[in-house]
């Protein structure tokens, strides 16, 4: 989770990626026989939307449900290295980064840092500074799946794809990420070669810096991606980067991002898109409220998103989650598309 899954198996022996900060803690069952630790928890959630599109045709009204596992083991040595497995799997049908499924990966954490090896998000992913996103994920959240298109807010990876990654433990303040996945498919049974998307030696680097000023926590990031596209999909390999900026006092959170993400993955040359985005959230044990912009330029098109929403605790294992988006959507030679969609959803947590 920005992703609050994820959020629990960093925890152990290094800090969570300072954007995952903005999702309360999901409630569990936890064993623990001698220096094993197991937690396992899930979600259960049920969805609706209203959705106003301008083109002729559209749905008005949507639904979706979800449901995942999640199961956290961890072993400590008496030499103090940590051995662990992380798995949460489901229905993957998510669009909101922070509530994502799909990832199982085994790992080691030292005083030297952390190894993980399997499903994951790679190493720019996870240090990267964004605007922060709370429950239906606000601009990079659930309303696509209906209609409209995501902010990107950190360049292109390889998301969960099974990878090789490293992050270092803080130093001074700073710390860095590195990930190599060797291949990354989407479409892949498309018949069109071009419709699919197929990346080998995808890197990613990232690294996130971190300081205290009176009651503020100031944090810039940084990180770039790279991957090579096979030949027969006629797309461009990964080649984008982003910046990211990050301001916390007590409940309040401000972030932002630069992403230039050039023609990565794309057809056609001289597309050349770059996206800045910005958001704030004010967030407490038992609610949190968010909104958030972006605006993406490219060679022949605009996006250009709003969006507010948050979540309440109802009590420990229910939670209300609400979404309210508008986007507006420019390419060269078609009519402009614009549209509102208000979503809201009832989740189970155990």
């Amino acid at each position: 989770m920005q992703k609050i899954l994820t959020t629990l198996a960093l925890a152990a022996i290094l800090p969570a990626a300072p954007a995952l900060a903005a999702i309360p803690e999901l409630p569990e069952l936890r064993i623990e026989r001698g220096g094993l630790d197991i937690r396992i928890g899930g979600v259960l959630s049920g969805q609706a939307a209203v959705i106003d599109d301008n083109r002729a045709g559209r749905a008005r009204t949507g639904t979706g449900y979800d449901a995942s596992v999640r199961i956290n083991a961890e072993w400590v040595t008496k030499g103090g290295l940590l051995f662990g497995a992380y798995v949460d799997q489901g229905r993957i049908s998510r669009e909101t980064e922070v509530l994502q499924t799909g990832e199982a990966f085994g790992f080691v954490s030292s005083d030297f840092g952390r190894l993980e090896v399997g499903l994951q998000d790679g190493g720019n992913e996870q240090l990267a500074f964004r605007a922060p996103i709370l429950g239906l994920g606000q601009v990079r959240g659930d309303f696509s799946r209906y209609t409209g298109t995501q902010a990107l807010l950190v360049a292109p990876d390889t998301g969960d794809a099974f990878k090789i990654v490293y992050l270092s433990p803080p130093v001074a303040g700073f710390r860095a990420g590195v990930s190599w996945a060797p291949k990354f498919q989407r479409n892949q049974r498309d018949p069109n070669p071009r419709d699919r998307t197929i990346l080998r030696d995808a890197v990613e680097i990232g690294g996130n810096f971190q300081q205290p000023l009176g009651n503020w926590v100031l944090g810039v990031s940084g990180g770039w991606v790279t991957a090579r596209a096979a030949p027969e999909t006629g797309r461009r390999g990964l080649n984008a980067w982003n910046v990211g900026l990050d301001v916390r006092n007590g409940p309040l959170r401000i972030g932002g991002s630069y992403v230039d993400r050039g023609d990565s993955n794309r057809r056609t040359p001289g597309f050349n898109q770059r996206e800045i985005s910005a958001g704030v959230a004010w967030v407490m044990p038992r609610w949190g409220v968010s909104a958030s912009a972006a605006r993406a330029t490219a060679s022949t098109e605009r996006n250009n998103l709003i969006s507010a929403g948050g979540f309440v605790a109802l009590n420990r294992n229910i939670q209300l989650r609400a979404d309210l988006t508008r986007f507006v959507e420019r390419e060269t030679g078609r009519s402009r598309r614009s549209g509102v969609v208000g979503l809201m959803e009832l989740a189970f947590l155990f």
